[in-house]
């Protein structure tokens, strides 16, 4: 068994930021949906008749597993769900470690826009570097270019603001959350929160683990998605060349480029 402390480090880390972009776009009939970040790629398009999804179909581009791809057909599995107006109904009727993550958050949000009046919305997260063990750093997430969280935070806890001081970013979070928050700004804080989650894979050097097996790391990885379940944890290795770096290049979001 492998854990983080024997993860190669990224030396790069300290001195940039994480990056997420989700496009919604909405037709009649159908969303499609975008998601790109420093570890993944992925769009999907969700098909309704205006009351329950129809059909789904699902593109995966980029990956750290090379099982990853398989994760399309269990997501079909929300044909038939009702159209709605909060994610966080759905997500009981959904089997999050027989999917993809960040797949199955991508659909559900497709989903949900297709109950707005607005074709288009643009989700844009970043998360800071920290530049130190014990310094706090900050976390955004914009909705069509407006602020709608901006957090500091510091080991999986938020530092400020002060209303929110000491609310963890684990487990717990979806309790106080919802709380918290309604409508737009709760959706916004979990879209948040799952970014710092992948965010805090670049403190290590992803792309020097390709062809590691998922396996080594059953003891505390297995059941937490598609690639980590069985049986595909015990075929499931690491990709080649599957991050990227958005910290000062933003534009480049959601145009899934190759590496050269």
């Amino acid at each position: 068994m492998s854990t983080v402390e024997d993860y190669p480090k990224n030396p790069d880390y300290s001195h940039g930021r994480y990056r997420r972009r989700i496009r919604l776009t909405s037709e009649p009939g159908q969303v499609h949906g975008e998601l790109e970040d420093t570890n993944h790629g992925f769009r999907c398009t969700i098909f309704h008749d205006g009351e329950k999804v129809t059909d789904i179909q699902s593109e995966v581009l980029r990956i750290p597993f090379d099982t990853c791809p398989g994760a399309v057909e269990p997501l079909r599995k929300l044909i038939g769900l009702a159209l709605c107006d909060d994610i966080q109904t759905l997500i009981p009727l959904t089997d999050s470690s027989s999917n993809c993550t960040h797949l199955l958050d991508l659909a559900l949000l497709a989903i949900r826009h297709s109950r707005r009046s607005v074709a288009e919305l643009i989700y844009d997260i970043c998360v800071e570097d920290q530049a130190d063990d014990n310094s706090p750093a900050a976390a955004e997430v914009y909705a069509n270019g407006k602020l709608l969280h901006r957090w500091q935070t510091c080991n999986w806890e938020i530092t400020g603001p002060d209303e929110l001081k000491h609310k963890v970013l684990y487990k717990g979070f979806s309790k106080w959350a919802s709380a918290c928050f309604t409508g737009e700004e709760r959706e916004a804080a979990f879209i948040l929160q799952k970014g710092y989650f992948v965010a805090s894979a670049r403190r290590y050097n992803i792309d020097a683990q390709v062809g590691k097996a998922a396996n080594e790391d059953r003891d505390v990885m297995l059941g937490v998605c598609f690639s980590y379940s069985t049986p595909q944890i015990e075929i499931a290795t690491r990709t080649a060349d599957s991050t990227r770096d958005f910290s000062n290049t933003p534009e480049l979001l959601l145009k899934f480029q190759e590496v050269n």
